[in-house]
């Protein structure tokens, strides 16, 4: 197969990155073996163009043939045309150009919430409130996955996109999360409260510790920005605000971190 040529992605910049995926040339690839058959492999982001090099190829030949008979175009080409593309020396012989992220309805989580409860998990929603830092974004949806979280849930605006980067932070977790966008948190976290969730966050201002706290029943957890936390309208609609701990000499925790201490104490607790 002949090497087709890529348009370069335009370096204009836009006032709204909503408009448009790519707001740099880099920002449409993912790449890598792991993260890239997985991605094929799940089939939940669209795929406009397969690149591999030869080795690649032969190592994956039946799942890229597989997506070439869906008609995504593959392409093979060597290892420099690959960091060309990319952008990096650590495509491990494959990459992809992506499609804008799809994301899930409101509507599919309240269905699912609605339907009989599972004995083996109890529901437990995130919401991301104002998260900027796509390293943040990604660990954090590492952690929803381990927990087991039935759907993320991130706003409109002020928001990190879900990217091949943010994809990568995650070690491919968006390909297995219900991640779900929305116009309005606060319209968001009431109906999940009128669906019977209680609604925590991270409070560094509570003196309630997390480990005192009856987390057992459905819940959502919100997860503020790195900056300025969680906005002041979704702490007023919390049931509870939680304090984690902090023994040494720095006040708090990074986002993602936080996360994952909250995640597993409520995990706990429901399964307790």
């Amino acid at each position: 197969m002949k090497e087709k040529k890529h348009p370069r992605s335009s370096s204009k910049s836009t006032t709204n990155r909503r408009t448009t995926f790519s707001g740099n040339h880099q920002r449409s690839w993912l790449w890598g073996l792991h993260a890239v058959t997985e991605t094929l492999a799940t089939g939940t982001w669209p795929v406009h163009e397969i690149f591999a090099n030869p080795k690649a190829f032969e190592l994956s030949n039946e799942l890229l043939r597989s997506k070439q008979a869906c008609g995504i175009p593959l392409l093979i080409v060597d290892s420099e045309r690959l960091q060309q593309l990319t952008g990096s020396s650590e495509h491990q012989g494959l990459a992809i150009r992506l499609g804008p992220f799809q994301y899930q309805t409101l509507a599919s989580l309240t269905t699912r919430l609605s339907a009989p409860p599972d004995a083996a998990s109890v529901p437990l929603v995130v919401i991301c409130d104002r998260l900027q830092d796509g390293f943040n974004m990604g660990a954090i949806l590492r952690c929803c996955d381990g927990a087991n979280v039935m759907a993320v849930i991130v706003g409109e605006h002020c928001q990190a996109d879900i990217t091949p980067h943010v994809a990568r932070s995650s070690s491919g977790a968006v390909n297995h999360l219900a991640i779900v966008q929305v116009a309005d948190l606060v319209a968001t976290v009431k109906l999940l409260q009128q669906q019977g969730l209680q609604v925590v966050a991270a409070d560094a201002n509570k003196q309630t510790s997390m480990w005192s706290s009856e987390l057992t029943q459905p819940t959502v957890l919100i997860i503020g920005s790195e900056a300025q936390g969680v906005q002041p309208e979704l702490l007023e609609l919390c049931d509870q605000r939680l304090w984690i701990p902090m023994h040494g000499k720095v006040s708090s925790l990074n986002a993602a971190v936080a996360a994952g201490i909250l995640l597993y104490e409520i995990r706990r607790q429901q399964q307790a």
